[in-house]
């Protein structure tokens, strides 16, 4: 074992909060079950103590739990009684943590499940201690394979990891890259530690099947691995606790060019958890089968077969937004680095008038109207033509207000970087953006929220911003506020508590639509009359209509 984490945790970690430090949440027992199933965990087709089975992150010990039980009902199916003293229940399991205290009251529960089930004391001792090791499951030096990995791994951010430990990771996994959270190298290392035929069931967040971190993850299972289930639970609660982790089960497996089944999963109820392990005709609904999964760590954009056809059907007929460019072009609002400093809760008048811009928030914008609260931007730049700033001995109001902030200033990253431009916004600041006619969206929403401006503000930092110099914006708003495409940002974007979308830049350049051109004069205008409609409604008959003119198949979802 690595001389790193010979120790207690606490002298690594340094937080009190154990649970919260080392990213444990617990796992309820019906979804344990469901996982050992879908990985086919089964005491009934195997003899369960001649698999050796690893469990990397075991904390409360949820599935070093259930998979005693297996373990118990395999021998006592397969033998009628058990041999406790058999040489292949030394080696079946191995459940491992950083944590000691987690590691010691895990051991005093496997005595007491193997003492009940009948297994000598002495016995039972010496199998808890064979069973268990504190380590770091990343750093810890594997000497053998196995055939299942079995568990839920951690879920720490890299914020709140020792600086020589997330080196050290790093340096030793090729998808700890970027924003990559441990649970990543986690899933990297325990399929390095997969033997031929093995199979890892885990319950983790789902972030990196979408997000730009967990491209080199989603690569690697693509070269090297196969999904046989990937079920989405962000819209459920799976654990003890209530977390926003936006869960998922993954079942990975070595057995290239089978195929995968996939759900979303809106309850947890025993009769939708069976209907997932039966795969019958009650579950057709319910599971999607594909004959081959996502290619060369492209985003996993959708459990729905169906749905997936549709934006197929989609790149066959229509170019992205980004495509569009020139015609559409993609912006985000402005982030100052100290919003209590430089957006103002209304005009001043001891402040240059060049110098203040009216600022739209992302709660300004309702469904498609704009409610400007008063807020306005200090703009600091002298001129569009150039970077300079204003210099503040001409601009004396601005100067005397920057001035009694700059200490608060020149504590952010941009100001130490930079020290003679203490007082500058993160981003430029565009004053022409004010009087163009544009479309605003805010990032996080429930869906179909655009507005329009007409040329008087400039967007925040959580607004992003849609021009255009073709387009008619009112027919473009409505487009944007459709269902059709709220099902592209569905696919797109990852989902937030409550089933909140992201409407970010990265996932609006992915969004297909037709183009202006190819529009008929009366649909443009149809389309710009129900631009700030309230019944959504409306707007998917008509752009059904247009669709179905272009030809697009919507294969039922649209």
């Amino acid at each position: 074992m690595l001389e790193l984490f010979t120790t207690d945790w606490k002298e690594i970690w340094g937080e009190t909060d154990r649970e919260r430090s080392l990213g444990s949440v617990y796992t309820r027992p019906e979804i344990v079950e469901l996982i050992l199933d879908l990985s086919g965990y089964d005491a009934i087709s195997h003899r369960l103590i001649s698999y050796r089975t690893l469990e990397p992150s075991c904390g409360s010990g949820a599935f070093v739990t259930a998979i005693v039980h297996r373990l118990i009902l395999s021998e006592l199916l397969w033998n009628k009684a058990i041999d406790w003293y058999d040489p292949l229940w030394d080696h079946t399991l191995l459940a491992s943590d950083i944590d000691l205290e987690a590691i010691e009251r895990l051991r005093e529960k496997i005595q007491t499940l193997l003492i009940e089930a009948g297994c000598p004391v002495n016995r039972s001792r010496e199998l808890s201690q064979q069973w268990t090791v504190q380590t770091d499951f990343l750093l810890h030096d594997w000497r053998e394979d196995f055939h299942f990995i079995l568990g839920n791994p951690p879920y720490i951010r890299i914020e709140e990891l020792p600086k020589p430990v997330l080196y050290r990771y790093r340096e030793q996994y090729r998808t700890a890259t970027d924003r990559a959270d441990i649970y990543i190298p986690f899933i990297e290392r325990s399929l390095q530690l997969l033997a031929p035929n093995g199979t890892l069931g885990i319950i983790c967040t789902n972030r990196f099947t979408k997000n730009k971190y967990g491209k080199r993850l989603r690569e690697l299972i693509s070269a090297s691995h196969h999904v046989k289930w990937y079920i989405n639970l962000e819209h459920t609660q799976p654990f003890e606790q209530n977390v926003s982790a936006y869960p998922a089960i993954f079942v990975l497996d070595n057995a290239k060019g089978k195929e995968t089944q996939a759900a979303t999963l809106t309850d947890l109820t025993p009769e939708t958890l069976q209907a997932v392990r039966l795969k019958g005709s009650d579950s057709q609904e319910l599971i999607s089968t594909f004959a081959s999964w996502y290619r060369n760590g492209t985003p996993w954009i959708s459990t729905s077969h169906k749905h997936l056809t549709f934006l197929q059907n989609l790149e066959e007929h229509f170019p992205t937004l980004a495509e569009m460019s020139p015609d559409i072009t993609i912006g985000i609002g402005v982030a100052t680095g100290a919003d209590k400093v430089f957006v103002l809760p209304k005009k001043r008048e001891d402040i240059e008038s060049e110098h203040q811009l009216p600022l739209l928030m992302s709660s300004h914008v309702r469904e498609s109207d704009l409610c400007w609260g008063g807020e306005y931007l200090i703009n600091p730049f002298a001129d569009e033509r150039t970077t300079e700033l204003v210099d503040l001995e001409k601009s004396a109001g601005l100067g005397d207000y920057l001035h009694q902030h700059e200490p608060r200033l020149r504590q952010r990253y941009v100001a130490q970087a930079s020290p003679e431009s203490w007082y500058r916004t993160i981003d430029r600041v565009w004053p022409s953006l004010v009087r163009k006619p544009k479309l605003v969206i805010p990032d996080i929403q429930s869906g179909n929220v655009v507005g329009y401006d007409q040329g008087e503000f400039y967007p925040h930092h959580n607004l992003y911003w849609i021009t255009s110099p073709t387009w008619n914006l009112r027919a473009l708003q409505a487009i944007l506020r459709s269902n059709f495409v709220r099902l592209q940002v569905e696919a797109y974007s990852v989902q937030m508590r409550g089933g909140s979308l992201r409407y970010q830049a990265q996932t609006l350049r992915l969004i297909r639509i037709p183009t202006f051109a190819t529009l008929r004069e009366y649909e443009i205008e149809e389309l710009a009359s129900l631009g700030s409609c309230k019944n959504i409604q409306q707007i998917d008959d008509l752009l059904h209509h247009i669709l179905a003119r272009e030809g697009v198949d919507l294969n039922g979802c649209f």
